[in-house]
């Protein structure tokens, strides 16, 4: 489903080229809209570069003594349970069973196991909180239908591995 026309609320096919945030079914919808839009549109297009700059900074590495999902101090009696090697995301026990605070930061892979290769889970995110949606071929195969996967097997966007991948609709958590 599409996003409406700012202007008619119509299905809009059309951004604009400014800001790339508001949207149009039009030209004519676009060019009705400019008056109102002008300052609007300036005002996204700082905000998007502040944001794209900010993006394109690497994250700080946490701190090695605090689990980064929930801050909670290592001891000798409560040890960090994972630490990812790339980005330096460290988990306790807790934190690294079954919730998103033990997702590390890496986009492909959680803790160095990408991703495609696992079965899909809600919390698997690439690191800025937005869910992966990749190509996934968990093995061992015969445990889920054929219907789930692709045709002909190809190479993984993720890992390059050529294989039988999930057709798309079956990417994120399973649904069948």
């Amino acid at each position: 489903m599409s996003m409406p026309c700012s202007v008619c609320y119509a299905d809009a096919t059309l951004a604009c080229s400014g800001c790339k945030y508001q949207r149009y079914c039009s030209e004519a919808c676009q060019h009705a809209d400019w008056k109102n839009h002008k300052k609007g549109c300036k005002i996204q297009q700082m905000l998007n570069k502040i944001n794209d700059e900010h993006n394109a900074k690497p994250r700080p590495r946490p701190s090695p003594a605090r689990c980064t999902g929930c801050n909670v101090k290592f001891t000798e009696d409560y040890p960090c349970d994972e630490e990812c090697l790339t980005c330096g995301y460290v988990a306790c026990e807790s934190c690294s069973c079954d919730t998103n605070n033990g997702t590390c930061y890496c986009a492909g892979s959680n803790f160095g196991r990408d991703y495609c290769e696992m079965e899909p889970r809600w919390y698997h995110s690439d690191g800025n909180g937005r869910g992966y949606g990749g190509d996934r071929h968990p093995e061992p195969w015969d445990e889920y239908p054929e219907e789930v996967y692709e045709p002909e097997p190809r190479a993984c966007d993720n890992c390059g591995k050529v294989t039988k991948v999930f057709k798309a609709e079956y990417r994120r958590e399973l649904r069948y």
